[in-house]
């Protein structure tokens, strides 16, 4: 696997304060912000995302019982190119030591799964749904 962060997602104890907080601070159009009912999704480039998820959702996203509050939460991302490179790269996580947190699943969003480190970081991996 060749990284690519393609999003970082932040846990956050007060999602409304959060986004207060990071609207203000990037200098950023709002066409570039995409609250959604769980999340705000901050847009920079068509390859780069930052995103504010409550830290108790990224906890159970993570497989963990629950969140320390006050504790550094967050999720990065890896674009795959595809369903089978997402399902490969897993394969190789096993292999090195990591853990397998969700194995490849399909949504709207694409294909997805993920896994923790020897350290116990957690990476999803994704694949984007084909263009229609």
């Amino acid at each position: 696997m060749k990284p690519s962060i393609s999003i970082i997602t932040v846990g956050v104890d007060d999602l409304e304060r959060a986004f207060s907080f990071y609207s203000s601070l990037f200098d950023i159009d709002k066409e570039q912000i995409a609250p959604g009912e769980d999340h705000v999704a901050f847009f920079f480039s068509d390859s780069f995302s930052f995103v504010l998820f409550p830290r108790d959702q990224l906890a159970q996203t993570a497989g963990k019982d629950a969140a320390v509050p006050g504790t550094p939460g967050f999720v990065l991302s890896h674009q795959a190119d595809s369903p089978a490179d997402v399902d490969k790269i897993l394969r190789k996580v096993l292999i090195a030591g990591g853990a397998i947190i969700m194995e490849g699943t399909q949504s709207d969003w694409g294909y997805s799964a993920y896994f923790e480190d020897t350290e116990g970081n957690v990476w999803e991996l994704m694949a984007q749904p084909a263009a229609n």
